[in-house]
């Protein structure tokens, strides 16, 4: 396994950090994995049918621990704040930078399934918009 550039860490590795890591991976052509501190047995519905509304094929992701990564990455961005402490030991642990961008978890969003889908591509697009800014502010 080669080491991942960049790791995305959130709770449960089911929505967020996919996200995540579809967007970075699209843009930069690799170099970045996600993972949970909880995961998720399976990839958030919702998830995968807001990125594939983007063109991002997502059914087939499968959530890992951050305790499955056997490989430093230079870099840890945490997208949850109950993930943070966990990330942030491990991002120290391995030598790696570390940041935190706060995105608010869609899935506790109440409501119809169109006010469920709201609150995901509102976060869907909020990610997307931190990856671009930080990858122009990065060059």
């Amino acid at each position: 396994m080669n080491a991942p550039d960049t790791v995305f860490v959130c709770t449960r590795n089911a929505v967020r950090s996919p996200m995540a890591e579809a967007f970075w991976n699209k843009r930069m052509g690799g170099g970045a994995t996600s993972c949970g501190i909880a995961p998720a047995s399976l990839p958030d519905g919702f998830m995968i049918s807001v990125m594939g509304e983007l063109g991002h094929d997502l059914t087939e992701f499968e959530c890992q621990s951050l305790d499955d990564l056997e490989i430093a990455p230079l870099q840890v961005i945490c997208l949850s704040e109950g993930a943070d402490a966990a990330a942030s030991i491990a991002a120290a642990q391995w030598g790696a930078d570390y940041h935190l961008w706060s995105f608010p978890d869609p899935w506790m969003q109440q409501g119809s399934r169109e006010m469920r889908l709201a609150a995901y591509r509102e976060v869907r697009d909020a990610i997307e918009t931190r990856i671009k800014a930080f990858l122009t502010e990065s060059a």
